[in-house]
């Protein structure tokens, strides 16, 4: 399979790296979100000592009467700040009152005693900023550092107490520096070990499907090819037996007239013929068995005479004029000496037949140098080509004649590519066909 990225494999990779940037991405999300999870777990142990000191105070304020001594009840309870009596204060008043810096008073008014209460040591140091307001609506009266409205994560926990309605904030920000790269590293070399181990086998795999698609097409064009080579013999192989079989007729038709003077003629035709016929029959089988053909010098003089003996009946039958005018001297091209004489005998034979019943046919033949080469221009005064013609005359089974199997051209075209020439065909502008063929000169 050609190493090139093709469109299959620009989606695998497409595919495998959109999984690898979802996988990485689902990583660093899990790793904030673990962020986030524990500073709201800090937030939740901070609420709760504060919710154990508030109970404490809520619970040791009517048990005390004022005269105990400070410092015992400071060893048991270190929020305790200050214990005072007042004098005269109402029961309705407020039982709480805020002082400054995170302190503030509890009132017991039937014993008529406060004490002053101090919650900065209960606010541990933490990764989570936290802040403390002493109403639910108040800006924060006691807070750590960097607490700030802005933070990424925010967070806050109400104190549902009567005497001490307090509200608990916390912020925080993802720290960066604290995610760990070795989770990023795993999944990117599990990624990339997945990659490689599924390229590996959808390669393989395509190779598979490859290899049976190119088998397939390879029986399909083989089937094709045979039949198409088996009507190119048919074809080829038609023609030598015609002209057998009307030299035969010839040479009846002169041993009842008592001509026997002319049988040699007759018989020296059939015999060509009958090695046309050979010779054609061992190159079907050079092609089948792929022997390799070797180009030589030939004259393509030669091998045109050879041709118009061979069609010299037809040429008669048909009236048919030959002209030649040959003009490249003694050059020859190089070519293979039986696909020469199967082009000149297809394109003779078919200027022949395209002016069956025609007053006037004539063939011409005509050759001039080209640089490198020897240009050959076949000519005749038929119909010409037809404008669908021009463009499929060389296509197989294509033919305008309506007894024709369409191969001839076909086969005159895969010749002349075989010895590297060129074919090219046209019309006369005073009417009739026009085929040219280029060769190489033979150095």
């Amino acid at each position: 399979m050609p190493h090139t990225y093709r469109p299959w494999m620009k989606r695998y990779w497409l595919v495998w790296l959109l999984l690898t940037l979802i996988t990485l991405i689902a990583l660093f999300t899990d790793q904030i979100l673990q962020q986030q999870r524990v500073g709201e777990a800090r937030l939740n142990q901070q609420f709760n000592r504060l919710a154990a000191y508030q109970t404490q105070n809520e619970t040791l304020l009517p048990l005390l009467n004022g005269d105990e001594e400070l410092g015992s009840l400071q060893s048991k309870f270190p929020q305790l700040v200050l214990l005072e009596h007042t004098v005269n204060r109402p029961l309705t008043a407020p039982r709480f009152e805020e002082v400054s810096g995170g302190r503030y008073w509890l009132y017991n008014p039937y014993r008529q005693i406060r004490m002053l209460i101090d919650l900065h040591f209960a606010l541990q140091t933490s990764d989570v900023a936290l802040a403390l307001a002493f109403h639910i609506h108040a800006p924060p009266a006691m807070q750590t550092v960097n607490y700030s409205d802005t933070a990424r994560w925010q967070w806050q926990r109400p104190f549902i107490n009567h005497y001490q309605p307090f509200l608990l904030k916390g912020s925080a920000n993802p720290d960066w520096r604290a995610l760990h790269a070795l989770p990023f590293m795993l999944a990117l070399l599990a990624w990339l070990v997945i990659g490689g181990l599924g390229w590996w086998l959808l390669r393989h795999w395509r190779q598979h499907v490859e290899m049976r698609l190119r088998a397939d097409y390879f029986q399909r064009t083989r089937r094709e090819a045979l039949g198409e080579f088996t009507a190119g013999i048919i074809h080829e192989i038609n023609q030598p037996l015609t002209a057998i079989n009307t030299w035969l007729h010839s040479s009846e038709l002169l041993l009842k007239q008592g001509k026997y003077e002319n049988l040699p003629q007759a018989l020296n035709a059939m015999n060509l013929q009958t090695e046309r016929l050979a010779a054609l029959l061992q190159r079907f089988r050079d092609i089948v068995s792929e022997r390799p053909v070797a180009m030589t010098a030939v004259n393509p003089e030669a091998i045109w005479r050879r041709v118009t003996v061979l069609l010299q009946q037809e040429l008669d039958d048909g009236d048919v004029t030959l002209r030649q005018q040959w003009q490249h001297g003694q050059a020859k091209v190089l070519s293979d000496p039986q696909w020469l004489e199967q082009v000149f005998h297809n394109l003779l034979q078919n200027a022949i037949h395209m002016q069956q019943g025609r007053p006037d046919a004539w063939v011409n033949m005509a050759s001039e140098p080209i640089p490198h080469g020897i240009k050959i221009i076949i000519s005749d005064n038929g119909p010409g080509f037809s404008a669908e013609g021009l463009a499929q005359a060389c296509m197989p089974f294509y033919s305008s004649r309506a007894n024709s199997m369409g191969l001839g051209m076909t086969l005159v075209e895969s010749l002349m590519l075989r010895m590297n020439g060129q074919l090219r065909l046209a019309n006369r502008a005073a009417g009739g066909a026009e085929i040219t063929l280029i060769f190489q000169l033979a150095e």
